[in-house]
């Protein structure tokens, strides 16, 4: 793809603060080269800071913000499942997965896949140069360590969205036709996930401090190393351990559910990984790097303050299954308002959860983190494992997913009468109450989809939430590989049924 070099080239002049489309329309000789590049411990970290600039906005002044965290994970996966609905387009194709009507056209599945891309051959350059740097060994072996991470983990994602992928793992600087690889198998897909995660988890500390807080550490290495087994759902037993590990660790659950989407907790006790995206220097760059969390999911309401847009919206079918004393209830979504001293019914829930709205009381911008993996996830993935391996609920799985309900009783310290404790079950009802409380606990936050396709009930589901949309399967368990790509690489085969 052309547009790897122009993003190879921009990554460095990005982070020096130049717009990438300046960058482009000088000689490139004045800029930095991959020869001249990657001499100092400075310049492994730009590199890997320079992966980082394909997972969040990287906003340029001409609305150029695609970067796969930003908005198009999350807002697919609630839009693929029984989560989300849109009701129009707003020109960027939101609207055809909303009604599973995307084809191999679909823009949205086309900046997934450049993205993840991107990210990818970013990684792949810090690895291949980053060992001849003369630099402190234990720093280096950390660097490493995290584009190690950050490749596994888009490469995780790449299986996910769109099934059997190409396996690129050489540093694309120009465009020749090596790049036109075919698909490898999911399973060689899943091997090299899983070996890059094991690098990472051997190659990065414990924790991160200072500057350095958020980034992944060796516990982010082995939660992704047990969601991508759960995933492909083949070493089980290597998720159990992973999962075991993290839960005998230094993780836990806010005593509260609103605790965790507090701006002030980002990073803290229950996060094993989460995007932080970048504040802009004015309110409108600030909206387009990190305001999409609110300002896409708010309604349009808000009189004199900044405004939300209601672009997605929850379903009817998700907002009603949640019990009124759930308190993630309160929590995710939002109905009425009190907007200046009058109480505004919106006649139809939106998602709030990303609003933390002491620390921001404006709607259309928020410093909140997307928090990929966080530790009730864990605790619920721990249930579902366990579940597989025994054929039934246990008690450590009960115990697992029973202190995910537990933190749902409370509300300001108050335990509600509501989500009992389980207890013994068969292996199907035990599965199905496993999917329900991760649709409750993880509503949001780009899991759905996933974990539908998972656990065979896409299909199911969909058609119970949005009984107008067609649904099919295999069809609508991946999307579709990009026209655009195999018109450039006649290779690349394509899903079924598209």
């Amino acid at each position: 793809m052309k547009t790897v070099l122009k993003y190879n080239i921009c990554f460095v002049v990005l982070l020096l603060g130049l717009g990438c489309q300046e960058a482009l329309n000088e000689e490139v000789k004045t800029f930095f080269t991959e020869d001249t590049f990657y001499q100092t411990e400075q310049d492994a970290r730009l590199a890997i800071n320079g992966i980082y600039g394909h997972l969040g906005a990287n906003f340029d002044g001409a609305l150029n913000a695609e970067g796969i965290y930003f908005a198009n994970y999350w807002t697919a996966n609630a839009l693929l499942s029984d989560e989300g609905e849109s009701d129009g387009d707003f020109g960027r194709g939101y609207f055809e997965l909303s009604t599973m009507t995307h084809t191999p056209q679909s823009n949205i599945a086309l900046q997934i896949w450049s993205n993840l891309y991107l990210g990818i051959n970013a990684a792949n350059l810090a690895i291949a140069n980053i060992p001849d740097i003369d630099m402190n060994a234990d720093i280096k072996d950390n660097l490493l360590g995290e584009a190690y991470f950050l490749r596994g983990l888009l490469y995780f994602e790449l299986v996910r969205f769109f099934g059997e992928v190409p396996l690129q793992l050489v540093a694309q600087t120009e465009f020749t036709t090596d790049s036109y690889l075919p698909r490898s198998t999911e399973e060689e897909v899943y091997n090299q996930i899983l070996s890059d995660l094991v690098i990472a988890e051997n190659s990065l500390p414990t924790e991160q401090t200072g500057v350095d807080n958020g980034r992944p550490t060796s516990w982010s290495a082995k939660a992704y190393t047990a969601k991508a087994a759960l995933q492909q759902g083949v070493n089980l037993t290597l998720a159990q351990t992973r999962l075991e590990d993290i839960i005998n660790g230094p993780f836990g659950l806010w005593q509260d559910y609103a605790d965790v989407f507090k701006i002030g907790n980002n990073n803290g006790k229950e996060v094993l990984f989460s995007i932080s995206f970048l504040e802009g220097e004015d309110l409108f760059t600030t909206l387009w790097e990190g305001g999409h969390l609110v300002f896409r999911t708010l309604p349009n309401l808000y009189g004199g303050r900044p405004n939300g847009q209601g672009f997605e919206t929850p379903t009817q079918n998700l907002f009603d299954s949640f019990d009124d004393l759930d308190r993630r209830k309160e929590v995710t979504f939002l109905s009425e308002d009190v907007i200046d001293g009058e109480t505004v019914d919106f006649g139809r829930p939106y998602v709030v959860k990303y609003w933390d709205q002491q620390a921001e009381p404006e709607v259309n911008n928020t410093n909140n983190d997307l928090q990929l993996i966080r530790f009730a996830d864990i605790l619920l993935m721990y249930a579902e494992v366990l579940n597989e391996l025994n054929n039934g609920s246990s008690t450590d799985a009960l115990v697992a997913i029973n202190r995910v309900r537990r933190r749902a009783r409370y509300s300001n310290g108050v335990e509600n009468n509501v989500l009992p404790n389980l207890t013994t079950m068969g292996y199907q009802d035990f599965k199905d109450a496993i999917l329900d409380e991760r649709r409750k606990e993880l509503a949001w936050e780009g899991h759905r989809w996933f974990d539908l396709v998972r656990f065979g009930k896409l299909q199911e589901k969909v058609s119970l939430a949005k009984p107008n949309v067609s649904i099919t399967t295999p069809r609508h368990n991946l999307l579709p590989i990009p026209q655009r790509e195999r018109d450039l690489n006649p290779s690349l085969t394509q899903n079924l049924d598209y």
